[in-house]
């Protein structure tokens, strides 16, 4: 048995009386080729001659024979010669875990050739390095560390496999990248104290060393008496030192600590601290009103509190005559659930002050008071009791003028108010068509304005505007064309503009005569958004802007291809062009590296978009446009927000498919959040437009997602790209990988030109489902 392109010498013996001579042996191959003799060794009785074998090939198996011939007479003797191919592998080694100076891999899962393996060389390399390959030789398939690294560096990695026999090393196998880790935090944060707030909100404050070294945030972990993770925050700062977590519990204690993160690497965590929230009353209730229903009665009405802290078992009225003498006097509801209350037995043409507050497990705060003035002439009341017929019919005649009265005046005060609120709704209208609001990330109220291409942003308290320069467009300039898109608020046309002396196509976006305030604040920070991002080749860009007549108008790059959701369902040719389908097999019109092209664009896009510090919170295939040359451009700015970390305080449509859990559980949206969503998206590019969570209710979504659950990878999709929308899905937001590390993979698959998305048409194949009222919500 010999290893293929091997060059082995190979040994026959004779005997014989008298004894052969070497010219008298010969070695012949399977094909009848005499070998050449190269040595002979004469011994008493026997000669041993060594024949050359050049460069073994398949062809060699099979019989071999010896012969010798002597004045005595002749002898063969042959053999079965077999030709064993080396084996190799036929995938790269797989990255199993890292650390900053470790990499621990599995060398390989499935060979090429003939076993059994005897050896296994790794082999490694710094990618940028031009120095020699350092090895590692184990004798089995077990996991192989990588130790004593440089941090944070590329590494080559490559297997070579050996069976027995000379020349049985195999050809080295694929190489793969990997990437030791960032340096581990060694500094511990020490915790400097911590508060009770509004809404049973913990604020900690911590600091570190200030000779500690690099570090990416932190993590703040609570814990509950079981030492349970009870909530877990990234900070994804270094500078932020601070952090804030609601919805807690009264009279629990909880276990508070910090660590350092760099990179995924944790350090060590701070000191356990113990912390616990007392009891707490309801807030006030709120936008209490007292109104006289006659000369005895008054009736109180209310909104249950902000904060109830807890079940609300009843409200607790309190009333006191204005100018009396007398103590206040309590009265209950007969529930948490009444938010009215029926007050009798009052003196007539008497004002009376009430408050109210919620009781839950401890009474809360009292409400602001409210004054009211009971009907009638001044008569104290009497308590109800049987009279004669004309006291009685005299009480009727009095309640019946009193409630024309009442009815009159009512009448009258709701055309007067009709009457201010039209005006003022005319004046509002009037003015909103000059002046924008714009609502900042940091809370404050930003008033923009339009002056010769300056957009203007007062951000109150602040006494100074900032000014922010846009590109200006004539009116003249603008030739409308057809309608792009049409929402409940706004519209996109299609138009030619003329800029810097040249033509060219654009779509202008516009709101409608009453779109909200809040539209306007959104148009008008998506202006901003786009001055402050600059030009990006994967980024819709902003040609200019005009105002006219107080309308606000934003010139973008015009996408031919329009949105890359209607695209990717355009391409379902099984679904418009059956026949073409069948006839080449193919499920799609698009290639699967124009689909991994795709992913690409909008990875480097956002790339681009965390690197300036901007979060998107609206990212999906909807929102992303394809332009000339099939180039995705991201768009739909209106959500976005310039701020490290961002908590939505607002009520608003929520894209709750494409949100991250910490997203969905506390409003909080971060770079890490536009990954989660990114991973939603590279399953909607490789689905061909697929929904997200396809027959699930959003409801089911917010209880499933914390549990664990996730889509399942579509059946054209290869492992690698679904490997990496589960990185993108990671339950914590600091273990998702950034937006470089993704655009870098992606890049590396476009690179290997394999066919990572399937798009021929398989056995049952069948397109993911479509909600369109499921997108909305």
């Amino acid at each position: 048995e010999f290893n293929l392109g091997s060059e082995p010498i190979v040994s026959c013996v004779a005997t014989g009386n008298p004894l052969p001579t070497s010219d008298s042996v010969e070695l012949r191959k399977a094909d009848g080729t005499v070998l050449k003799l190269i040595k002979a060794i004469i011994e008493p009785g026997k000669i041993t001659c060594e024949f050359q074998v050049q460069h073994l090939t398949k062809a060699d198996t099979g019989l071999w024979e010896c012969r010798v011939s002597t004045t005595g007479g002749q002898d063969s003797r042959k053999v079965k010669v077999n030709i064993r191919v080396p084996p190799a592998p036929l995938s790269p080694p797989r990255l199993l875990a890292k650390q900053s100076r470790q990499l621990v891999v599995s060398p390989m899962d499935c060979f090429s050739g003939d076993g059994p393996i005897i050896s296994i060389k790794l082999l490694y390399k710094p990618k940028d390095d031009t120095s020699a390959w350092s090895s590692i030789v184990v004798d089995n398939s077990e996991n192989i560390t990588l130790m004593n690294l440089r941090p944070v560096t590329a590494y080559i990695v490559k297997v070579q496999l050996s069976r027995p026999g000379d020349g049985g090393e195999g050809s080295k196998g694929p190489e793969a990248v990997m990437v030791t880790e960032c340096l581990e935090p060694t500094v511990k944060p020490v915790i400097e104290g911590w508060s009770i707030e509004e809404k049973n909100t913990l604020h900690v404050n911590w600091k570190l060393p200030s000779n500690h070294e690099p570090a990416h945030g932190f993590i703040v972990h609570l814990f509950d008496s079981a030492k349970r993770l009870v909530c877990e925050k990234n900070i994804t700062s270094i500078s932020v030192l601070s952090a804030r977590i609601g919805d807690l519990e009264f009279n629990k204690e909880y276990g508070l600590e910090v660590l350092v993160y760099h990179c995924t690497s944790l350090g060590p965590p701070s000191d356990l601290y113990k912390v616990m929230i007392n009891s707490k009353g309801p807030s006030s209730p709120r936008l209490l009103s007292a109104e006289s229903m006659s000369d005895t009665v008054i009736k109180l009405s209310w909104q249950v509190p902000e904060y109830p802290n807890g079940g609300i078992t009843k409200y607790i009225v309190e009333l006191q005559q204005v100018g009396g003498t007398s103590e206040p006097q309590w009265i209950d509801t007969d529930s948490g659930a009444e938010t009215n209350k029926i007050v009798g037995g009052l003196n007539a043409s008497t004002t009376y002050q009430f408050r109210v507050r919620a009781n839950s497990h401890v009474p809360g705060e009292w409400s602001q008071p409210v004054k009211a003035k009971t009907l009638g002439d001044g008569a104290l009341s009497v308590p109800p009791s049987l009279g004669s017929q004309s006291n009685e019919q005299a009480g009727i005649d009095q309640q019946l003028l009193l409630a024309i009265v009442g009815s009159v005046s009512v009448t009258c005060l709701t055309i007067l108010f009709a009457l201010l609120a039209l005006f003022l709704i005319k004046k509002n209208f009037f003015h909103r068509r000059r002046t924008f609001t714009y609502q900042s990330g940091s809370g404050e109220e930003t008033i923009l304005q339009f002056n010769s291409g300056t957009l203007t942003l007062t951000r109150r308290p602040k006494p100074q505007p900032e000014p922010l320069s846009y590109p200006i467009l004539e009116w003249e300039d603008i030739k409308f064309e057809d309608m792009i898109g049409e929402g409940n608020f706004g519209q996109v046309i299609r138009a030619m503009i003329k800029k810097d002396g040249l033509k060219m196509n654009a779509a202008i976006k516009m709101l409608k005569e009453f779109a909200s305030e809040n539209d306007h604040r959104d148009f008008a920070g998506e202006l901003e958004v786009l001055c402050k991002l600059g030009h990006h080749p994967n980024i819709i860009n902003l040609l200019g802007a005009c105002e006219n007549k107080g309308y606000l108008y934003i010139a973008i790059e015009y996408a031919p291809y329009g949105n890359l959701l209607d695209f990717l369902r355009k391409s379902r040719v099984l679904e418009t062009d059956p026949a073409f389908a069948k006839e080449h097999g193919t499920a799609s019109t698009l290639t699967s590296q124009q689909l991994l092209q795709f992913a690409s664009d909008v990875a480097k896009g956002m790339q681009y978009l965390s690197e300036k510090q901007f979060i998107h919170r609206d990212l999906a295939a909807r929102n992303i446009l394809v332009g000339e040359n099939l180039a995705s451009k991201i768009a739909d700015f209106g959500l976005s927000r310039g701020e490290e970390v961002y908590v939505k305080k607002t009520m608003g449509r929520l894209p709750v498919r494409w949100m991250a859990i910490e997203s969905l559980n506390y409003s909080v949206y971060t770079t890490k959040s536009d990954v989660w969503s990114f991973g939603v998206l590279l399953w909607e590019i490789v689905s061909l437009g697929g929904t997200p969570y396809c027959g699930m209710t959003c409801a089911e979504l917010y209880e499933k997602l914390p549990q664990g659950y996730r889509m399942e990878k579509p059946r054209n999709c290869d492992d690698e790209v679904y490997e990496l929308m589960r990185q993108c899905w990671r339950d914590r937001p600091y273990e998702r990988p950034p937006f470089a590390q993704i655009s870098m993979q992606l890049i590396r698959m476009l690179e290997a030109r394999k066919a990572y998305v399937n798009m021929a048409l398989f056995e049952n194949f069948t397109y993911a489902g479509i909600d369109a009222t499921a997108e909305e919500a």
